[in-house]
């Protein structure tokens, strides 16, 4: 028996005379003969008029279409290094704020608890040293983000667990973000999976005042033959069929290009139970967030050609900037490939400001210009 069902029948009567997991199994037919009760926190029923007149408390849908509600798991999922923890920083910089998080509208203020084993506090300084325009005052009411924990995220401890639960009354966050998922469940099984899911839960304020969870968690390694989008990204995260199934709502980041001084990334909802996904995006990674990418080449993402992307170089670009030439993207792009009888996919890429002739390439409007 887990600690979560522990938990439950640790209030119950002991009329069995067993061990609490016989009570689980033996107390319905056991409290019906002594005439007892059922105990109510076991299951609520309501009917359909009581359903349809719920009217959800202040602040219980945080951000976007139900992406992330007060009780709910939301996964955040990536490659290692694609920006996860950036994402979830700029989660709670938004919930400080009230500003937008990846064009979805964020409903009100919300505090935010980062409970992450990764980052020390030489990068968590470079990291917020990073964000522009943000009040430090405002960011410290409504954002925690705790330093690695000595021994891991070790939920299955019930030491940290009732750590935890005191820290989280204390603060209580509006959002709790856990990063990375593989630093809590370390096996692939699904027994672990579902029991560091369960320790998590115990772990939690419960009613009005659960906070919504958003997990950080990687994605499988990519496959060679074909790029999945929409939904069928669900199946690139790792435990999908646990931890994908337990959360109401999935993003899945993925890396514009496989060129690493590429910056831009794509955000895809593969999932939302309770409303509309949405559309998917296009971002650039700066000043230590996010910025949308409005001339993203989906057409060159969805079918990539990682062989033409490498052969571009400075000499084709200095052939179509000659003579301090300025050119519309666009333009810039079907001359650019003439000259490389390469893809759109590839030149795109190469005429990408945050790309890696970045150091070379201006926007002065809506043309480019080629600096030497």
């Amino acid at each position: 028996m887990n600690d979560w069902e522990r938990s439950v029948t640790g209030n119950l009567p002991d009329v069995s005379g067993q061990e609490s997991e016989g009570v689980v199994r033996s107390v319905p037919d056991t409290q019906q003969r002594q005439g007892m009760a059922l105990p109510s926190q076991w299951i609520t029923f309501h009917t359909p008029s009581q359903c349809r007149e719920y009217q959800p408390p202040e602040g219980y849908v945080l951000v976007g279409d139900c992406h992330i509600m007060r009780g709910n798991i939301t996964l955040i999922a990536g490659a290692a290094g694609i920006g996860k923890s950036r994402a979830a920083t700029a989660l709670a910089v938004a919930g400080a704020t009230a500003q937008d998080w990846f064009g979805l509208p964020v409903h009100g203020r919300f505090k935010t608890a980062i409970l992450q084993a990764e980052n020390g506090r030489y990068r968590l300084k470079n990291e917020f040293a990073e964000l522009a325009d943000a009040s430090d005052y405002e960011l410290d009411k409504f954002i925690r983000v705790s330093e690695p924990p000595p021994y891991g995220m070790v939920f299955r401890s019930l030491d940290f667990r009732q750590y935890l639960t005191t820290w989280l009354e204390d603060f209580c966050p509006d959002v709790l973000v856990l990063d990375p998922w593989n630093n809590i469940a370390h096996d692939d099984g699904q027994r672990d999976y579902r029991e560091a899911l369960d320790n998590i839960r115990a772990s939690l304020p419960k009613g009005d005042s659960a906070p919504a969870v958003v997990i950080v968690a990687h994605t499988r390694k990519p496959k060679i033959d074909g790029r999945p989008v929409g939904r069928a990204l669900l199946n690139e995260v790792s435990g999908s069929h646990v931890i994908g199934s337990a959360a109401r709502c999935v993003f899945v980041m993925e890396a514009a290009s496989d060129d690493q001084t590429d910056t831009r990334v794509v955000w895809t909802c593969a999932k939302n139970n309770d409303g509309e996904p949405g559309p998917r995006s296009a971002w650039h990674r700066r000043n230590g967030l996010f910025t949308p990418c409005h001339d993203h080449n989906w057409e060159g993402f969805d079918n990539p050609q990682g062989e033409e992307r490498a052969s571009i170089t400075e000499t084709h670009m200095r052939q179509l900037f000659a003579n301090g030439r300025r050119l519309p993207r666009r333009q810039a792009c079907e001359k650019l490939m003439a000259i490389t009888e390469l893809g759109q996919s590839a030149c795109y890429n190469a005429l990408s400001p945050s790309g890696r002739f970045k150091e070379r390439l201006r926007e002065e409007g809506k043309l480019l210009a080629w600096l030497e």
